[in-house]
């Protein structure tokens, strides 16, 4: 599904350079629950970002579902980005004043392959998916944080992307609602999502198959997770 080689990022400002990713390689394939993890500064925020085409490399190469990111204009970068990537931020970046409903369609306005007479059924079976049925005409800003969350995870889904994009998801969350985020999304890649997950916290990061460490902008390691957390009580000791 990825494909990066030799990844460089650099950022100029007053007169220098800074490098913010060093000669990264590595491929995620269908189905993978992986975590790229580093303190902050380590470059994994800037890799999320290219990652998901929010930014450009400054050199090397990254393939999208076959598709090299240097060949695509930025129009073809943005839809590939709605219709193929779900997002998940630790802000939530909801809507407060609109529902749960209007929330999750907000990604089908924007795809012109899904015609307005299926979007209800895509929105209700993605909430469904993250238990929030009760919850499908209430205001978004009235929901518990970790509803919120679930909120986000639902607009994720709903286009059915190719990967989901999980950046600091439990970041705004006590450990017990972190634990059910984090529940959700290790069973949605049991069912064949593929998730890339960007933390810092260890605990979070165990909800993964394998984990990429960033480190002054190079990968430090790269492996599968000898353990791995699969439930809340677990997440919370």
């Amino acid at each position: 599904m990825i494909s990066i080689r030799n990844l460089k990022k650099n950022y100029d400002g007053e007169g220098a350079v800074t490098t913010a990713l060093e000669d990264i390689s590595f491929d995620i394939t269908t189905g993978e629950f992986v975590a790229i993890m580093g303190p902050s500064g380590s470059g994994k925020s800037t890799l999320l970002h290219i990652l998901s085409f929010l930014d450009r490399p400054t050199s090397g190469s990254y393939a999208f579902q076959g598709k090299r990111m240097q060949d695509l204009s930025d129009e073809e970068l943005a839809r590939i980005r709605n219709e193929e990537m779900g997002f998940i931020f630790q802000s939530f970046n909801l809507l407060a004043r609109q529902t749960v409903y209007e929330n999750v369609e907000i990604p089908l306005i924007y795809n012109a392959n899904i015609p307005p007479e299926l979007r209800e059924a895509r929105v209700r079976a993605a909430v469904a998916a993250v238990g929030l049925d009760d919850k499908l005409y209430e205001e978004a800003g009235k929901l518990s944080g970790v509803q919120k969350q679930r909120v986000a995870i639902a607009r994720a889904l709903v286009n059915q992307p190719n990967v989901i994009f999980a950046d600091e998801p439990t970041g705004n969350l006590d450990s017990a609602s972190g634990a059910q985020i984090m529940e959700i999304l290790a069973r949605l890649n049991e069912s064949g999502h593929t998730i890339i997950l960007v933390t810092h916290e260890t605990y979070t990061s165990e909800f993964a198959k394998r984990a990429i460490h960033i480190k002054d902008g190079r990968i430090h390691s790269d492996g599968p997770l000898t353990r791995r957390r699969t439930s809340k009580s677990d997440f919370i000791k």
